[in-house]
């Protein structure tokens, strides 16, 4: 459960997380975990990894590539499939959907992510997007047509589409950015930069949402509540009756922490506390060799501790099966830090049907038939090359850009002082590309510095940024780096190759690349060759 800081404001609790990340033990992962968004949401990785720790389902988590879900849920060959992870989380925004296709893209999004856990036999978190915050000002709220109408119908059309499913949990952005506050939701100066969308109070809500559903999922529930002495009183009867009839109605036990408080309890069943008479879990021993509490995890198996005592909920802390649940000085609060704690979370079944089964998910029409190669052709992508010999110093500050934050496809390294805008000439040539297809234009995708020396064109400078990766970008501009290398009378392409640890995509182009025949536009043979640094 969250300590004090945690239920503090979402800033300081953010930081508490971020902070309890740095001191967690090392331990062998239970679950792995791949992210894949279509913004950069590293920064939800310590929410994530905390909370899962707290609920021994110690994960490793694994982000996929900038803004891949299609190529990543299509290709069972790419890096989340070779990942092959316990669980994958899908978070598409609003935003990067292509104007007047959003809910249709969206769709064709959930369809392919579930036909790949399908496949895969993977748990898919598929989180659904928040309200854009940018809208169509005052009156877009009163509007059938307007963009929160719109947003608001394509989530529940994704609901409906992922509900019921077996390999499927549901989480939901919305909720995060309203349990922060849209003013301090946003940010855009780091999404212009890193395409971060949100502040690190949103990663938080957001990384634990998804840790409250993954431990209903593999880490189990709590199958009883016990109530410590210090509540047994007609004074909070009224302000836990119906938290805890709820629990009692979705399966829980009810007890008391200690045998003396059991007959007090039953005599207060009599009155306010009566609705929660047919919840009661029996009584147990309490050997000399064991505390009440100890005896009560024994009998019950896995419990929850309610109690507003700090040195009860202590004691709980050293029982096995047993989670102190603390409750604030002011009763009137308790319901919703209840609900804060995660005490409600329990296993989602299925819709049942009227034979008591759960009734088929309709398939969204792309979830079976799609293909990866049916995904870049439908992607509409344009790529105009700069002139060779066109002046570098006008793309300089964007390909310095471009070098410094591509991290996935790069053939290695940027070397030692490299600077594009004093590469040109003396048989060398920097070539750039930009990039459109139908979700906008991207300008300047990719760079790539080319030398030409003894009929061989060396490449060691190839990067491809990650917005335009696995559109089907790589092989033109390769494509196009064959062609100049052909009328510089070369007869081969060598792809200068170092490792980095994260530039496995770039490293799996050039060894395919290596294998295809290419040709330059006078129809002679340029070999590509693979070759490290």
């Amino acid at each position: 459960m969250q300590t004090a800081a945690e239920r503090d404001t979402p800033a300081a609790a953010a930081a508490a997380v971020r902070t309890r990340r740095r001191g967690l033990p090392a331990a062998p992962p239970v679950l792995t975990v791949g992210l894949l968004a279509t913004y950069t949401i590293d920064p939800v990785e310590p929410y994530l990894q905390v909370p899962l720790a707290d609920a021994d389902l110690v994960p490793e988590i694994v982000v996929g590539p900038y803004n891949q879900i299609m190529p990543e849920c299509l290709d069972d060959r790419g890096q989340t499939a070779r990942l092959d992870p316990d669980v994958l989380v899908v978070a598409p925004r609003w935003e990067e959907m292509p104007d007047g296709e959003e809910e249709a893209e969206l769709l064709r999004l959930a369809d392919a992510a579930r036909a790949a856990a399908d496949r895969r036999g993977t748990c898919l978190v598929f989180v659904l997007p928040a309200l854009p915050h940018l809208r169509g000002g005052a009156a877009d709220a009163g509007r059938p047509d307007g963009i929160a109408a719109a947003a608001t119908a394509a989530r529940q059309r994704l609901r409906d589409r992922l509900a019921g499913h077996p390999h499927v949990l549901v989480a939901d952005a919305e909720e995060a950015v309203r349990d922060v506050g849209a003013l301090r939701a946003h940010h855009p100066a780091l999404y212009a930069f890193a395409r971060i969308p949100y502040t690190e109070e949103v990663f938080w809500r957001l990384g634990l949402g998804i840790a409250r559903l993954l431990r209903t999922r593999f880490g189990g529930v709590p199958r009883a509540m016990v109530l410590g002495g210090d509540l047994v009183t007609p004074a909070y009867a009224e302000v836990l009756r119906d938290p805890l009839l709820r629990l009692g109605e979705a399966g829980m036990r009810l007890a008391v922490a200690a045998p003396e408080h059991r007959e007090p309890f039953l005599e207060a069943l009599a009155g306010d506390w009566a609705p929660l008479a047919p919840y009661l879990a029996g009584a147990w021993p309490a050997p000399a060799d064991t505390g009440p509490l100890r005896a009560v995890a024994a009998d019950l198996g896995p419990s929850l501790l309610l109690t507003a005592d700090p040195l009860l909920a202590g004691e709980a802390g050293g029982v096995d099966g047993l989670e102190a649940v603390l409750l604030g000085p002011a009763p009137e609060s308790w319901p919703a830090q209840l609900q804060e704690a995660g005490v409600f979370d329990r296993p989602l079944g299925g819709r049942p049907g009227p034979d008591g089964a759960a009734p088929p998910v309709p398939p969204g029409e792309s979830a079976g038939t799609l293909s990866l190669a049916d995904f870049v052709a439908g992607l509409d992508v344009s790529v105009t090359f700069g002139e060779p010999g066109e002046a570098v110093e006008a793309v300089h500050p964007k390909a310095v850009e471009l070098l410094a934050r591509a991290k996935d496809f790069v053939l290695g390294p940027v070397p030692d002082g490299f600077d594009p805008a004093r590469f040109a000439g003396d048989g060398r040539l920097l070539l750039t590309a930009d990039v459109r297809d139908r979700f906008g234009d991207y300008g300047l995708g990719a760079v790539a510095a080319l030398e030409f020396s003894a009929g061989v064109c060396r490449v060691e400078v190839f990067s491809v940024s990650c917005p335009v990766m696995g559109r089907g970008v790589e092989p033109l501009v390769l494509g196009e780096i064959v062609e100049i290398a052909g009328r510089r009378g070369c007869a081969a392409v060598e792809l200068v190759l170092t490792p980095t640890g994260r530039n496995g995509v770039a490293l799996e182009f050039a060894a395919e690349a290596e294998d295809r025949t290419w040709q330059d536009g006078g129809g002679r043979t340029v070999a590509v060759r693979a070759v490290e640094r």
